[in-house]
């Protein structure tokens, strides 16, 4: 074999594996890209971004005491939260649509136990608030039912919620 053909076949096995490396290269972004993605959809959409902390109290601590709800003489339902816990201003949506169905306002006070609030410290303890957040019916001759918190997050949840509380004070 002469030089020259010595000469283009070592060209044409370094433009090969060239190649090769630049397929595998562009093989392993797609192949992560496509992780990504599949990641990305498993979480249910676009990664989220920060979300901003609701601060319950500022919209509820003026006029929804549990005291008030108490002087109505009517079944209560009785939401109990603080502003650091994530899962309350998850959950504040949703007790908000439950709170305004027709059928929870004819039927139910509302009230709103901020529980980093040294004046409602006794209804803490008086309910015995493990976590939070934590939601009571409590019938107009006193009985407690506490709603699961399991139900809180789900597609339904604010019918669930809204059923569970009228089929206590039946």
């Amino acid at each position: 074999m002469s030089q020259e053909n010595q000469v283009e076949e070592k060209v044409e096995k370094k433009c090969k594996f060239t190649l090769l490396v630049v397929l595998v290269i562009i093989s392993l972004l797609f192949s992560i890209s496509s992780l990504i993605l599949s990641l990305i959809s498993f979480k249910g959409g676009a990664v989220p971004s920060e979300p901003k902390a609701v601060v319950i109290s500022k919209q509820y601590d003026k006029g929804r005491s549990l005291d008030k709800a108490i002087a109505t003489k009517k079944p209560m339902i009785v939401f109990f939260y603080t502003d650091w816990c994530g899962f309350c201003q998850r959950f504040i949506k949703t007790f908000d649509k439950v709170t305004k169905d027709k059928k929870i306002k004819d039927n139910f006070a509302v009230a709103y136990v901020n529980c980093e609030d040294q004046k409602n410290a006794k209804y803490v303890e008086e309910y015995e608030v493990q976590g939070f957040p934590t939601v009571f019916v409590v019938t107009k001759d006193g009985k407690r039912i506490h709603l699961d918190n399991n139900t809180f997050f789900n597609d339904d949840s604010v019918e669930v919620i809204k059923n569970n509380a009228l089929d206590a004070i039946k």
